[in-house]
């Protein structure tokens, strides 16, 4: 590991136990956790509930699917962004 600044060596826990690096988890980043986990499993649901219930026919799962998937990174995005101003 290079040294950029003159500082006394540290042993590899101390350099990780008290880095200062800002990757503590914060609700923003559970959120977004949640949203991939839970995402691809809800589409495909709610796709094949559309079909089920007659909304639309066989040959419109897919491109369904993938409008769904298309307006939920959309709409994550738009929150993201309105988070983070």
């Amino acid at each position: 590991m290079t040294k950029d600044t003159p500082q006394r060596e540290r042993s590899t826990r101390e350099r990780g136990t008290y880095a200062k690096h800002g990757d503590d988890p914060t609700l923003a980043s559970y959120v977004s956790s949640l949203l991939y986990v839970l995402s691809v499993p809800a589409l495909l649901f709610a796709t094949y509930a559309g079909y089920w219930y007659d909304v639309y026919g066989y040959g419109l799962i897919v491109p369904v699917f993938a409008g769904l998937l298309v307006a939920i990174l959309v709409v994550a995005f738009v929150v993201m962004h309105l988070f983070t101003r």
